[in-house]
């Protein structure tokens, strides 16, 4: 989303700590309409078009615009982030692009910093987030969530066996993401759910479904969806995540089968059609499969 505040008083982790003045002139002859209140926190738009948030007890911050919503109030802020308040409070929520982006980097990417020593013997430190995958649509989908977010273009490296590699060089992507907790490691992950509304949520398991997910039709006649990752602690997140929105996924199983140690739970096959209306993937794979398994839905039913 465009725009950003206009004032900027809101700390990293919203209201940490006291207040901030806002160094603007009183404008009391400026006219105030009360947009929407709650328990807590009052919004007024003035003449001006802007918008004022106010916490009981001092003001909060000048906003250029908000979205207003039956339950909340959503407020963009810089880096793919809005800041929402309602009912339950305030809090830091991903757009549905930046939990896209958290979903691919938690399955198939990387967030690390090296560090290294020069040739004059000083420390320099090279920050790295990377995706890595062997389809371009979803690397295309990467560089496209990555532009809208941070405003970047992922370099990218491909080796002979078709495995590309997007890399993003900043040091602000990485401590945003750190911030976080998406990537905590070389197979470890995380979901913020904190941060993270239903729609979210959402973008989030598309976005890890499409890296490390598995959609297929097993013998070609029953599909099969699973996720599948090396972190234990990442999946039940991931359980919880899709119990939060409805679902009934099975309990996390131990895979040995490939020599590696993994883990995966399944979708029940009386959820197949939420999960694919409701998540999806970006894998062309996956699409097709989803696509098989209607239209033997489809032959079945017409056959009564």
């Amino acid at each position: 989303m465009g725009g950003g505040t206009a004032v900027r008083q809101h700390q990293r982790r919203f209201l940490q700590g006291e207040p901030e003045e806002t160094g603007r002139k009183e404008r009391c002859e400026e006219a105030y309409w009360t947009v929407k209140a709650f328990e807590e926190y009052k919004v007024r738009e003035t003449e001006s078009g802007e918008y004022e948030l106010i916490k009981a007890g001092g003001g909060v911050g000048i906003f250029l615009e908000t979205r207003v919503e039956k339950e909340r109030l959503l407020f963009p802020l810089s880096r793919g982030t809005l800041l929402e308040v309602s009912e339950k409070g305030v809090r830091e929520i991903a757009t549905p692009e930046k939990a896209a982006l958290f979903g691919l980097i938690s399955s198939d990417g990387s967030n690390a910093y090296y560090r290294k020593i020069n040739s004059e013997g000083r420390h320099h430190t090279d920050y790295s987030t990377r995706f890595y995958s062997g389809d371009r649509e979803l690397v295309e989908l990467f560089d496209k969530v990555s532009e809208e977010v941070y405003d970047i273009t992922p370099q990218h490296y491909e080796r002979k066996d078709g495995l590309i590699t997007a890399a993003i060089y900043s040091k602000g992507v990485f401590y945003d993401l750190s911030d976080y907790g998406v990537k905590i490691g070389a197979y470890e992950f995380r979901v913020p759910r904190e941060h993270l509304d239903d729609e979210g949520k959402r973008a989030y398991l598309k976005g890890f479904f499409s890296g490390d997910g598995s959609a297929c039709m097993i013998h070609g006649k029953r599909l099969q969806i699973r996720f599948y990752s090396k972190c234990e602690e990442g999946l039940e997140d991931l359980r919880r995540t899709l119990m939060d929105l409805g679902f009934h996924p099975r309990e996390v199983e131990k895979d040995e089968r490939t020599g590696n140690v993994r883990y995966y739970f399944s979708i029940p096959a009386k959820e197949y059609e939420k999960f694919i209306d409701e998540i999806g993937s970006f894998k062309p794979r996956h699409i097709e499969a989803f696509r098989e398994y209607r239209r033997l839905r489809e032959e079945k039913n017409e056959r009564g």
